[in-house]
């Protein structure tokens, strides 16, 4: 907290010139280019990272050949962060990744398209952050290790959550830029919140669930097409929802450690872990009880349960940590789950559609952006009504010098200039997405694979007559057939 404001943006500077330049250049060739933009943009930006991790990444000094054996601390740390990069990396491929899945026509896109953003971000953000690095300011690389790895799967976690609201309206060669701006812009958010300000937010409510549902929205609301909400490609089948399990079960086991990865000491992680397990439980049964109370037949609504089930471990990114108690933990998830559901029912199809024509494709204002909120709150609330002498200051939840009072009203104001700053960055998202340059959807093939993917012939029958089908009767029909005689007898 000692450093400059010239530091400060001078690391800014930093943190934004690799995109903003790759950016430039990558624009200069679709224009060139009009054709095979996508292929033109990775190829570009492949060679890009290549020269750059070639030029300033490393292996830490414990990876690499030693004639000293590693220590069994040593070792151990090293198993139980590849332990907590496979949890958080699984969240990204396989939670995420099958989250958008419900999408009937749109199979192939909705996972591909996740494990492409995936890769890509997290080179992009193992350069960025690498440039932020100590070790870069003193020698002139960057070390990459598990750690580091652990911090680009939040940043791709972010990219993933504005391609929930976006899925299915956008071209490939959009995704890619939206990830290009989004990464880095959404680290300057993190590195502004986290360690300018003090804030706490172990498990990213701010930095990764809100700041990329509003981003999204944002985006979206920009590039708003009538024809995404009157779409008849718009919605799923039975054998399509059935995907979104395979994601809430993954999400639903290991966002504990998605939590408690960056906790600060073995009781601040073991916290982490029990406090999400207990709000997941608060959450789920909310979601059981709130979607068949508000059904008129009292059945459940599979998106509910689906989403608003995991709404507790969003909230507790940001208060994880700070929670001392279960039946506070338990509380937040209730709370969250609510809110969720309630989101599902009336904020988004009557606020979000109607009254801004936002269209929300995974419902990511419901899952990540207000549960995200109720989390910031919860974390402000308990530092103010916990007794002093709750934190000391080696547990680094309240930074030294600094009133937990005071705290309190940090995490408010980090909520306040995410908010701010996602919507910001997402409108001129929005609007550089809009060039009509760019490679983009068919209006009347939103929330398909045939245009940008090669489809077996039964895509348009499995995806698109038989969704029109409401009723099937099968009549079995007797055949008579001849009988020869046998032999011996007359015919």
């Amino acid at each position: 907290m000692n450093a400059t404001f010239s530091q400060y943006l001078t690391e800014a500077l930093i943190l934004v010139s690799p995109a903003i330049f790759l950016l430039v250049l990558l624009l200069m060739a679709t224009v060139k280019l009009p054709h095979n933009q996508f292929c033109v943009l990775l190829g570009i930006a492949q060679l890009f990272f290549l020269v750059l991790f070639g030029l300033f990444s490393q292996h830490e000094p414990n990876a690499m050949p030693s004639a000293i054996p590693l220590g069994n601390v040593a070792a151990a740390e090293a198993q139980r962060k590849y332990t907590d990069f496979q949890d958080v990396h699984g969240t990204l491929i396989i939670g995420f990744g099958f989250l958008v899945a419900f999408l009937r026509r749109y199979g192939f896109a909705s996972f591909t398209i996740s494990m492409m953003l995936t890769s890509f971000t997290l080179e992009l953000s193992l350069l960025v952050r690498g440039f932020l690095t100590d070790e870069f300011a003193t020698n002139g690389k960057f070390y990459v290790n598990l750690q580091n790895m652990i911090n680009a799967d939040y940043t791709a976690a972010v990219v993933l959550i504005s391609y929930g609201a976006l899925c299915g309206k956008l071209s490939p060669m959009q995704y890619l830029l939206m990830a290009l701006i989004e990464a880095p812009f959404s680290i300057f958010n993190e590195y502004i919140l986290v360690k300018m300000l003090g804030v706490q937010d172990i498990g990213g409510s701010m930095v990764i669930h809100v700041f990329g549902a509003v981003f999204g929205l944002v985006a979206g609301r920009i590039l708003y097409n009538k024809n995404w909400r009157e779409s008849e490609h718009f919605g799923s089948v039975y054998h399509s929802d059935i995907l979104t399990f395979i994601a809430t079960g993954f999400l639903w086991v290991f966002w504990p450690s998605f939590n408690a990865t960056n906790a600060f000491g073995v009781d601040a992680r073991n916290r982490a872990i029990v406090n999400t397990y207990t709000a997941l439980i608060g959450s789920t049964i909310t979601a059981f009880i709130l979607s068949s109370f508000f059904s008129k037949n009292e059945k459940f609504n599979i998106r509910h349960l689906t989403n608003a089930s995991l709404a507790g471990g969003v909230a507790l990114g940001a208060c994880a940590n700070i929670l001392l108690s279960p039946f506070d933990a338990l509380i937040v998830g209730v709370f969250a789950g609510a809110i969720s559901v309630l989101g599902f029912i009336y904020f988004g199809p009557h606020f979000l559609e109607k009254k801004f024509n936002i269209t929300d494709t995974r419902g990511v204002f419901n899952l990540h952006a207000l549960p995200g909120i109720i989390g910031v709150l919860a974390s402000s609330l308990a530092l103010a009504c916990y007794q002093n002498n709750s934190f000391p200051e080696n547990s680094r939840i309240v930074p030294s010098g600094r009133y937990k009072f005071e705290q309190a009203l940090y995490q408010l104001a980090g909520l306040g200039i995410t908010l701010a700053f996602a919507t910001v960055v997402g409108a001129i998202t929005g609007l550089i997405l809009k060039i009509k340059l760019l490679t983009h959807i068919r209006e009347k093939e939103v929330y398909c694979d045939a245009d940008f993917f090669e489809v077996p012939e039964d895509y348009d029958f499995t995806t698109r007559v038989t969704s029109h089908i409401d009723h099937v009767e099968l009549t079995e029909t007797r055949v008579a057939s001849e009988q020869k005689p046998l032999m011996g007898e007359k015919a």
